[in-house]
């Protein structure tokens, strides 16, 4: 009886454990048939897309084909998100579709701008913006972002970038599972027999034919002299190693591109790691004790509202210390205040995300917002007061540009301390790309110039080695013949790079509005 017992339950032992053996063959021939479906998704796509990327963009960050790069991206991304069933966008409101097509169209205006100047600096900050953009778009087409704070946008994009970076291996490992489903499935065993022979018998015909070959190649170059010719230019072939070079960097950057695409949606569709996105972008609202807030901010408020009488008295109504003349005063405390411009927005931003906002911490900061202000329009005339005497630069121009930015932002916090219902980081997106687009489209090294000619022909003093060398090719259009036509500058020098540049082969892809209106002026 004992017996029996023993081996009913040996028995049963037994089938639950081919029970489990079978369940856990059956849960990884699902896990490889969920990679085999990704892979049948997504990696034709990818691949396409990475060769559509080397041809744009291989050696070429301000062609004629970046905007078809960015409409082309946005096209391949959109069409894969729908087909793979893994966007959010069902539900969304009328306000979350016109900031997506804002992402969009902002993408492709900076895809734009990139080939309709030379400036190094604006090509740098367009490329930028369009990944910041990029980021966010992908964000939205895969997650609901109400709520979202700015500390949960930079979380999510982050995890996003790093997420499609670690799945790098993706593509190979899907690969793997789709020839080994094939082989469970006994799709593979008789055409490889076949394979494995044909090789086989191929080699050994190599073999065998390779000796004989040579012995009766000599014989017939030495009986006809067209055949020697022939033979010996095969023979003697030459490599080219820049053709072989740029051979291997493109084939290193399609591998690259095609990794990352499709990484980024082996990670992004997988329903568990975008579940964990959300989750960790929903974070509570810690609220310390207001207090600490209260004293933080009245000090600095006190501090700021002596300091800003100081600017009003001082230097909007003329009266500078002893010693000091108004470009000296200028140039003294300009990039401070613009720190603490800086400073003071991220001052007030902590405070609402960290702390319970009461009446009077909203008065509080109110006053930091004011003096804010304050400090911007001293930093403003500062900047304007030096500019007037030793005219513009590239970078003064751009501090002007950022400080009106400032001013915009921290109009959009002020607002937010009373409505903090409003998203603040997608108004802050806003301000800041429609501002450098249009801070892009307008060729500021073009004004530059015009601005300094006009002082030079007024008599003022002006920085003549920055006018005719360390500018773009977008400011040859304001530009007398005597600089830009002047073999040695190096706007010169510039064009006629460009100008090799394009008659080359494929050439094409590298034409460029500014740089062909200024090769054209300095060669006619």
């Amino acid at each position: 009886m004992d017996n029996n017992r023993l081996l009913a339950e040996q028995q049963t032992v037994a089938d639950i454990s081919q029970v489990n053996v079978l369940a856990a063959q059956e849960a990884k021939r699902n896990e490889m048939k969920k990679k085999e479906k990704r892979l049948r998704t997504f990696g034709a796509g990818s691949f396409l897309y990475a060769l559509f990327y080397a041809f744009c963009l291989y050696h070429n960050a301000s062609g004629i084909t970046y905007p078809f790069f960015a409409g082309g991206t946005l096209l391949f991304f959109g069409y894969f998100i729908k087909k793979s069933g893994s966007s959010s966008a069902d539900g969304k409101s009328a306000k979350e579709h016109i900031h997506k097509k804002f992402l969009m169209i902002s993408i492709v205006i900076a895809g734009g701008l990139n080939c309709t100047t030379d400036s190094g600096v604006l090509i740098f900050f367009n490329k930028l913006l369009m990944l910041v953009l990029f980021g966010v778009l992908l964000l939205q087409c895969w997650h609901d972002l109400t709520g979202w704070s700015i500390t949960a946008y930079m979380k999510g994009g982050m995890t996003l970038l790093f997420g499609g970076i670690g799945s790098l291996f993706a593509p190979a490992q899907d690969m793997m599972a789709y020839w080994r489903l094939r082989h469970l499935n006994g799709e593979v065993g008789g055409k490889s027999e076949k394979r494995g022979r044909l090789l086989k018998s191929v080699g050994i015909g190599l073999l065998i034919v390779f000796p004989m070959a040579m012995i009766i190649a000599i014989l017939l170059a030495s009986a006809d002299a067209v055949f020697y010719e022939l033979m010996y230019d095969i023979l003697t072939f030459s490599i080219d190693f820049e053709a072989f070079e740029n051979f291997i960097e493109i084939t290193v950057l399609i591998i690259i591109v095609f990794a990352v695409c499709y990484g980024i949606f082996a990670y992004n569709t997988e329903p568990e790691k975008r579940k964990a996105i959300d989750n960790m972008a929903l974070t509570q609202k810690t609220n310390w004790d207001s207090y600490i807030a209260v004293t933080v901010n009245s000090v600095m408020g006190v501090m700021y509202v002596v300091f800003s009488a100081i600017q009003i008295i001082s230097l909007f109504f003329g009266r500078l210390p002893e010693g000091y003349t108004y470009s000296s005063y200028a140039r003294h405390g300009f990039f401070e205040l613009v720190f603490v411009c800086l400073f003071n927005i991220a001052l007030v931003l902590c405070t609402l995300a960290y702390f319970e906002c009461s009446r009077v911490l909203r008065i509080l900061l109110t006053i930091i917002c004011g003096c804010t202000y304050v400090m911007t329009v001293s930093s403003a005339y500062r900047m304007l007061l030096y500019i007037s005497s030793y005219q513009l630069t590239f970078l003064r121009l751009l501090v002007l540009w950022g400080l009106v930015i400032i001013a915009i932002v921290m109009t959009i916090v002020f607002v937010y301390i009373y409505r903090p219902q409003i998203s603040l980081f997608r108004s802050v997106l806003i301000v800041l790309t429609a501002g450098w687009l249009v801070f892009s489209a307008i060729h500021p090294d073009y004004w530059i110039a015009s601005y300094n000619l006009t002082a030079r022909a007024d008599g003022q003093e002006y920085d003549s080695y920055y006018l005719a060398n360390r500018l773009s090719l977008d400011a040859v259009a304001a530009l007398p013949e005597e600089i830009y036509k002047d073999r040695s500058s190096s706007y010169y020098v510039r064009a006629e790079r460009y100008k090799r540049q394009t008659d080359e082969f494929m050439g094409v892809r590298k034409f460029n509005f500014s740089r062909a209106y200024a090769a054209h002026k300095i060669n006619y």
